[in-house]
């Protein structure tokens, strides 16, 4: 009788746990709303979440491609799939999956899916905000042990003169590289212009993209709580000045 009282309690616990009131975040047309739900529901949508980005990456770019092939198949998938917000359609904002689901958004949502499908299929990737409002998202990806720098929303790849994948530190010293690569103007100004005061970020300890998986995700909060988290993802980082720089 003991050990049944014990396991009743703990039961009882458990469910209590389960459904203690949580929190999620909606934007429709740049108003945020909150509703509350259950945190065992909250979780398994988190899990459901995690499993179906690992189920599209994998079926996009597979895993015995290289990085720079997975890069591309990423790119090419999301620049299809992912179109302009239609005229007259909300601008949701919400989880990533749920922007794969409706099949469009906006610049930074494209870049969103990029990062976070690309991370899934084993290449580390995050996007910031660059420039002058209304600001260019710009994604960084890690091939071969280097950052590169992408532009999912205008479909630009920038490449070095070698033809290689371009680095940050590149772009931000060769205007013209910029200029030759990108469209003529974005959103009303010249695209150079937002690469102006760029320059290369410093990568997070933990990106936006590695926050929606299950296990880096609470190792990163233990690691807080330890005081050992370090630096989370943020769209607008502070630059890391290069040496000499003024």
């Amino acid at each position: 009788m003991r050990r049944l009282g014990l396991w009743a309690v703990g039961l009882a616990a458990l469910v209590a746990v389960a459904n203690v009131p949580t929190t999620t975040h909606q934007g429709v047309n740049f108003v945020v709303s909150a509703r509350t739900l259950p945190a065992y529901v909250k979780a398994l949508d988190f899990v459901d979440r995690d499993a179906n980005y690992k189920g599209l990456a994998r079926q996009i770019a597979g895993r015995g491609s290289s990085e720079e092939a997975r890069l591309r198949a990423v790119f090419d998938w999301t620049r299809t799939n992912i179109r302009d917000t239609p005229a007259g359609f909300p601008v949701v904002d919400d989880h990533v999956w749920h922007i794969i689901i409706r099949g469009y958004g906006q610049d930074d949502q494209k870049a969103d899916v990029f990062t976070t499908l690309l991370t899934y299929a084993g290449v580390p990737a995050y996007w910031i905000f660059i420039g002058p409002r209304p600001e260019l998202t710009l994604s960084l990806v890690e091939i071969e042990g280097k950052w590169r720098a992408i532009d999912v929303p205008n479909g630009v790849i920038f490449k070095g003169p070698d033809g290689q994948l371009a680095t940050p530190e590149l772009i931000s010293a060769d205007r013209q590289l910029v200029a030759r690569q990108g469209p003529p103007r974005y959103r009303g100004l010249e695209y150079t212009r937002y690469f102006d005061r760029f320059r290369a970020p410093t990568a997070p300890d933990i990106t936006r993209a590695e926050m929606q998986m299950v296990w880096p995700r609470i190792w990163f909060n233990v690691k807080r709580l330890a005081g050992r988290g370090g630096d989370a993802w943020s769209m607008r980082p502070p630059s890391r000045e290069t040496p000499g720089s003024d």
